[in-house]
């Protein structure tokens, strides 16, 4: 898998849609490494992995 990650590809493994990344990344909790010169933003792979970790303690937390 490469470093680098689409706004689709972070999407699908934090299981929410394209926009709710953008939402992520304009409020802060997913910092974007960049954009392609088309204007694609890009995501760091561990940055993704980091909040897709956030995601699913929340998840555990609130079952208890």
């Amino acid at each position: 898998m490469s470093q680098f990650l689409s706004t689709a590809d972070a999407a699908r493994i934090l299981g929410v849609t394209p926009a709710a990344i953008r939402a992520m990344e304009r409020a802060g909790r997913l910092p974007a490494a960049g954009r392609t010169r088309g204007g694609i933003r890009l995501f760091r792979q561990s940055d993704v992995q980091r909040a897709a970790k956030r995601r699913t303690s929340r998840r555990d937390d609130r079952g208890r």
